[in-house]
């Protein structure tokens, strides 16, 4: 058991929880009735979209793996508490398990894009899985990039579901149609939600991390720029969160969306406020990381927006 719970641990398994959770509303309650309502079928059966899905998590649990994995003598400064590589889980083994999980999730995307007829679509799992090693041996340790592509494949786990729906694949001609246009606008709504908010919870994560960052020769943003520029950089970020959401509410109160937005400004705008006093207060690692776990919760918050498709359309 004891074996168990630090594997669940090693691959990060709210995280996988949270990707499977935003595919499964964006698919069933976004696209789905949206291709519905303008009496259409989506293109990905039940089956394939499971398979898709799981596809998404085994990629990224392999990612987590291997992040850890180079990660150890970082985590032996910044949280030896949490450690489960060489402590429970033997470093041979996780890289087993990292390469049978980038092996099966690459074979599922290829066997899901080969059921729908659009076999290159499988090498978006390709891609990613080659992001996540690269990011792990080298570009976490770079100012910047690391962040941007940790959060371009947190917003590709959501923009990939809409690569499998013939209205976008097929041609440019469905692309402008107006399903085509709309599916694309809402879909890229939520990526570049999920996107900044990834890329806030990334930097925030970076100031948590200073001490064994710094001894370990990482150049993140709070290392190389200071820790004032990186809060900063996040509350530029917040405020650029805000300008969406409020964009987003103005477009839906033509359609008489209430509920969505009242509950977009209790629950997504009025805790990025609260995210920013915290922030602007905080000055050690237990601080960042309660900031950290709101930004987690504030993600959560706008991925369940998505229910509203649902009762609303």
């Amino acid at each position: 058991m004891k074996l168990l719970i630090a594997f669940f641990r090693l691959v990060r398994y709210p995280n996988l929880i949270y990707i499977a959770l935003t595919q499964f509303l964006l698919q069933y309650c976004v696209v789905a009735p949206v291709l519905t309502y303008n009496g259409e079928t989506p293109s990905l059966s039940w089956l394939s979209f499971c398979l898709l899905s799981f596809s998404t998590v085994l990629i990224a649990a392999a990612g987590n793996i291997i992040n850890d994995y180079f990660d150890i003598n970082i985590d032996i400064i910044n949280k030896p508490e949490k450690m489960v590589l060489d402590k429970i889980i033997n470093r041979r083994w996780a890289m087993a398990w990292h390469t049978i999980f980038n092996m099966a999730g690459v074979s599922i995307g290829f066997i899901v894009a080969w059921r729908i007829g659009v076999i290159y679509l499988g090498f978006t799992q390709v891609i990613c899985s080659l992001i996540l090693w690269f990011y792990s041996t080298s570009f976490k340790r770079q100012v910047l990039i690391g962040n941007v592509l940790i959060s371009l494949l947190t917003a590709l786990a959501v923009v990939v579901v809409g690569f499998y729906e013939k209205q976008i694949y097929e041609s440019f001609e469905a692309i402008m149609s107006p399903i085509g246009r709309k599916l694309i606008q809402v879909i890229g709504v939520y990526a570049l939600f999920a996107f900044i908010i990834s890329l806030i919870r990334e930097i925030v994560k970076d100031l948590e991390d200073m001490l064994g960052d710094s001894k370990d020769g990482c150049r993140t943003i709070p290392i190389v720029w200071g820790v004032n520029p990186a809060k900063q950089i996040c509350n530029a970020l917040m405020l650029a969160l805000l300008i969406l959401i409020l964009l987003v509410q103005i477009r839906i109160a033509f359609i008489g969306w209430w509920p969505a937005i009242i509950y977009l400004a209790l629950l997504v705008q009025a805790p990025v406020f609260y995210i920013y006093i915290l922030l602007k207060k905080a000055h050690l690692p237990e601080h960042y990381h309660k900031v950290s776990s709101l930004v987690k919760w504030l993600m959560l918050s706008g991925i369940l927006s998505m229910i509203f498709f649902k009762i609303l359309l």
